[in-house]
């Protein structure tokens, strides 16, 4: 097995292109364990975040082990120490992978009689969230927090703007933990709904301060919505750090979402800003054109719809960027009112129907997610390749020149442009931005691109 693992690998380095970084951070950690002439099993550390690597680097495992094998195979990941299911037939319990500390410890607690009101939505899970290259890291953290709540990535803080999706990936992993065990006291709250329980408890008299209380920090799971509202109220942002604390050192698991990264939160106490820091810290961005019409296609199927030609559904990916619930808005509105006029409709009904919303977008300032699909059209590269880590001239110049547009065309702080090209620190925008003005002043073809770009994105 290791030789054949061992080819494998060389030809990941060789063939497909892989890096260096990423063959010493991610494939040096894989073992290769077994292969039924159908399926290829690997081996994983629990840390790791195998979501995340299948969604980014399935395929070209895939086409190296087929061009090793001379066959198609199947990957199959299992977790260290686990077994496959049919392992072991005879203990039926034991099939599946073995439950990780923190949840032993749960299911080996009595049971609740009254379960905490979680808050839950059961239409977010996973299997409904839509991923791209804009938000599959948050959803590879998501789902491994969901499946090692407690014992990785604590807290899990999600960030970006309003109607990407943050609110759903909370409410998934809270979902996703209740379905593997219902005895898991969950609690799903924005900030808002933190801070008027506690302004009632302080308001009344009696218990209900400790009774607030305990209903926070009997939770295994907390899920906090829109934490950068918190700093709104200090004398409550006190009682949350205690809250937080007492969770964070009992075990228990803590996901937090902010429209920014917690160091931007004005007015948040630095101890806060330090424990949402200490765990992994992840970006959701606009989505991008395929993930889009995704998005669309996916709303259309689960409502059973024709009404909506392709055409329409470009249409609306294609003016409808900056936000998710934005553009499920605008296909509900429009499946409406094809569904009363009883026929499909054109664009032009689309966009007579949608005029305000359109309106409401061209007033908009221009956005980071456009800035960089623009430079990733005219330099014939991936979008995911420009917010990604490759440093070939290939991807570092139309990087730099996105860095360099999105300063000036975005009202975007260093930290806001750096977060949005895969978390990449002020500095590394700053260098970006001094760099294209230097070659700008030398280099009359940069200047023709760059007031091309400029003009495209007016």
């Amino acid at each position: 097995m290791n030789a054949i693992w061992e080819q494998i690998l060389e030809d990941l380095r060789t063939r497909c292109g892989v890096s260096a970084d990423t063959m010493e951070t991610i494939f040096s950690q894989l073992s290769l364990t077994a292969d039924n002439g159908t399926v290829l099993t690997l081996t994983y550390p629990a840390e790791m975040m195998i979501e995340w690597v299948e969604i980014n680097y399935g395929d070209v495992l895939t086409m190296a082990t087929s061009r090793v094998l001379q066959a198609a195979r199947r990957i199959e990941f299992i977790e260290e120490g686990s077994a496959p299911e049919q392992a072991e037939p005879a203990v039926p319990e034991q099939a599946e992978n073995r439950p990780s500390a923190a949840k032993a410890r749960r299911q080996a607690a009595p049971r609740r009689k009254k379960p905490l009101n979680s808050g839950l939505n059961t239409d977010y899970s996973f299997d409904s969230f839509i991923v791209g290259s804009s938000n599959n890291f948050a959803y590879a953290a998501a789902t491994t927090v969901a499946r090692h709540a407690g014992e990785l990535y604590n807290p899990l803080f999600i960030h970006g703007e309003s109607g990407l999706g943050k609110t759903h990936l909370l409410q998934a992993i809270g979902n996703a933990i209740r379905e593997e065990d219902d005895n898991t006291q969950v609690l799903y709250l924005t900030s808002e709904t933190f801070v008027n329980d506690y302004i009632d408890a302080l308001s009344r008299r009696g218990d209900a301060l400790n009774a607030f209380r305990r209903k926070y920090r009997r939770a295994d799971v907390l899920l906090i919505d829109d934490v950068q509202f918190l700093a709104r109220a200090g004398r409550t942002q006190e009682e949350f750090f205690h809250t937080f604390n007492a969770l964070f050192e009992s075990g228990k698991q803590i996901v937090l979402s902010a429209d920014c990264p917690a160091g931007n939160i004005t007015n948040m106490d630095e101890r806060l800003i330090s424990r949402f820091e200490q765990g992994l810290t992840v970006s959701i961005l606009p989505p991008d054109y395929e993930t889009r019409v995704a998005i669309l296609r996916k709303k259309l199927k689960q409502w059973k719809s024709d009404l909506i030609s392709p055409e329409v559904v470009d249409f609306l990916a294609k003016n409808i960027t900056h936000s998710v619930r934005a553009l499920e808005g605008a296909l509900v509105r429009l499946t409406t009112f094809a569904t009363f006029c009883r026929r499909r409709l054109s664009v032009a009904d689309a966009r007579a129907q949608l005029g305000d919303l359109l309106r409401q977008k061209r007033g908009e300032s221009i956005s980071i997610e456009v800035i960089q699909q623009r430079v990733a059209e005219e330099f014939k590269v991936k979008v995911s390749d420009i917010n990604g880590r490759r440093r070939t001239a290939a991807i570092a110049h139309p990087r730099q020149i996105a860095m360099y547009l999105a300063r000036k065309h975005t009202e975007r702080s260093l930290q806001d442009v750096g977060a949005a090209f895969g978390g990449r620190d002020h500095g590394t925008v700053l260098h970006a931005e001094r760099t294209i003005e230097a070659k700008m002043a030398e280099d009359a073809e940069l200047r023709d691109c760059i007031s091309r770009l400029s003009a495209a994105l007016a």
